[in-house]
């Protein structure tokens, strides 16, 4: 069910997006002069007026923050980056072209490779304030710290992201296993399979990434398959076992983390 967006919005449209749980979220949302929006309620989606539009409550809207909880995966904050734009492209008149600055508010505790992977889904060398439109803050600094940090951090749309995407060669590889799995002959498959583990050589791992949820857990499913499929002889009986198992463990347009 989609969530009812905050009444506060309508009248008074936020410059500050803040989608979190827990006391921090609702502490940060509050200095920010917003209200959070938590993370069920972000997977969700923003619910439509009685007319079936959506009211442009983000003409306004500079900053994200999304506050990641201690046990969330990389790859369940890059959903979440995926859902926050989804909202933005429902609330905002300029929909994925709107400019904003987005910052991952992670645990203090939270690992470099964890900072790593994010930049691995943005398909970005680094997370970078100023070349990124991104930017990340540990919990353990000061507020000034963060408001500093996010008047550093140079606003970009969501377009060039899609762009890169949609060149990578571990996307385009992706893309050619799902039209493969669209076909009876296992031939496209294992020819498939093959290139996405040339993509993927020595970062298997990041294959979570483009797996739906359970992420991990479809990604041992999805990474277990490739090496049988490049190791063993796939007959058409198997391979039409094999095709919706694929579906299932992908997201379903892989230029997206879904």
């Amino acid at each position: 069910m989609s969530s009812q967006i905050p009444t506060e919005w309508q009248y008074d449209p936020p410059e500050c997006f803040v989608a979190g749980d827990g006391p921090y979220a609702s502490a940060l949302a509050s200095v920010l002069g917003t209200v959070p929006v938590p993370l069920n309620q972000l997977k969700a989606g923003p619910a439509p007026t009685n007319s079936g539009g959506f009211p442009r409550v983000f003409e306004n809207l500079k900053w994200v923050f999304l506050v990641v909880p201690e046990a969330m995966s990389a790859s369940e904050a890059l959903q979440c980056h995926q859902e926050v734009w989804e909202w933005v492209e429902k609330l905002s008149s300029e929909g994925g072209q709107h400019e904003l600055a987005f910052l991952f508010v992670l645990p203090s505790g939270a690992s470099q490779s964890f900072e790593e992977t994010l930049a691995v889904g943005l398909i970005v060398p680094e997370i970078d304030p100023v070349k990124s439109g991104h930017a990340i803050w540990r919990r353990s600094g000061s507020l000034s710290e963060l408001l500093d940090l996010a008047s550093r951090t140079h606003p970009l749309d969501v377009v060039p992201l899609r762009g890169r995407r949609a060149s990578d060669s571990r996307h385009i590889a992706l893309a050619k296993l799902r039209d493969a799995a669209g076909q009876n002959d296992p031939t496209p498959g294992r020819e498939a399979a093959m290139a996405v583990l040339a993509a993927f050589r020595g970062q298997e791992y990041h294959l979570d990434l483009f797996c739906r949820r359970p992420y991990h857990q479809n990604g041992n499913l999805l990474r277990g398959w490739l090496n049988a499929a490049v190791t063993a002889t796939v007959t058409p009986e198997r391979w039409a076992d094999q095709r919706g198992k694929i579906v299932g463990w992908l997201v379903s347009d892989p230029t997206e983390t879904k």
